[in-house]
């Protein structure tokens, strides 16, 4: 027993030196050494490598920080701040005198009917049954304008609200107070020497065309269509008497469509008015699509 033991172990020693004393002991010893440097590259250097990296990413991300902090620093010194303190007063001053042109504007549409007292003057009319009154009282007076103009008038030519017996209520009476003052000025555009020759119709809409909504925050709007009758050659005065209004109208279209009048100054047609076939002054129909704009400031 101890002879085979002897031998076995014999064998053993003579296999492992023939084994690692040869040529495939050398590249067993390098395949080991290899396999030994993988295992601590994979297990002990790799995972500080992405540690080792996030930090040079957040030193570096610090580091830009630090920079655009020191730029800052240099120029948000005292002399900027002072600079940037002015320029949002220049601003504020700018949007201020904005505002209050805005509100200049819209002045004549917030504006209500007045009355003379002879303690304080001109008051406000606070009573619906005498701003009724006023109202009569003074849509009658543009008629009579028109009519000493000479301008013919259509049937229901201007908008004028009619209660009958029934006295409105503050509700009722502040939009039909702004159309007012809106037909008011449009009158004293046609009374204007600007040609106009018949008035067809004033109507006020519901909508716009070119209405943006989304400004509803900054003003609203009071949509009309005007119809009437000029000499073809006083188109131009006609629209920039509109344009130059204190109410601040926006004309969306504009209609022109020719008619079979013309206008002579000097003679009468049959019908006893000024109409005639001389084609020196032709007169055309003009149709405008316009909106007046309501400030909220």
């Amino acid at each position: 027993m101890n002879i085979g033991k002897g031998l076995n172990i014999s064998q053993f020693k003579k296999v492992f030196w023939e084994t690692f004393t040869g040529a495939r002991g050398f590249w067993i010893s390098i395949g080991g050494v290899f396999a030994i440097l993988a295992a601590i590259y994979f297990f002990s250097v790799h995972p500080l490598s992405f540690i080792y990296t996030k930090i040079y990413k957040d030193l570096d991300d610090l580091s830009v920080v630090l920079e655009k902090y020191t730029v800052k620093k240099d120029l948000y010194n005292d002399k900027w701040c002072g600079s940037k303190k002015l320029e949002a007063a220049l601003y504020e001053k700018e949007t201020d005198k904005c505002k209050e042109f805005l509100k200049k504007k819209d002045e004549r549409l917030d504006a209500f009917f007045q009355l003379e007292d002879k303690e304080k003057g001109l008051i406000k009319i606070e009573d619906e049954a005498l701003w009724k009154n006023e109202y009569i009282k003074r849509t009658s007076a543009l008629i009579a304008k028109l009519d000493a103009q000479h301008i013919a008038l259509s049937h229901d030519a201007l908008p004028i609200q009619n209660w009958g017996t029934d006295i409105p209520t503050w509700d009722n009476i502040l939009p039909v107070q702004k159309r007012f003052w809106i037909m008011e000025e449009l009158v004293n555009i046609f009374l204007k020497d600007i040609g106009i020759t018949q008035l067809d119709k004033i109507s006020f809409r519901e909508t716009a065309y070119t209405y943006n909504a989304s400004l509803s925050q900054i003003y609203t709007i009071i949509p009309l269509t005007i119809q009437l009758e000029l000499l073809a050659d006083h188109i131009e005065f006609l629209l920039h008497e509109i344009h130059k209004s204190d109410i601040p109208f926006v004309i969306e279209t504009a209609t022109i469509l020719s008619t079979a009048k013309s206008f002579n100054s000097g003679t009468s047609g049959e019908d006893g008015d000024s109409f005639s076939k001389n084609p020196s002054h032709p007169v055309i129909n003009v149709t405008l699509d316009t909106y007046i704009i309501d400030y909220k400031i």
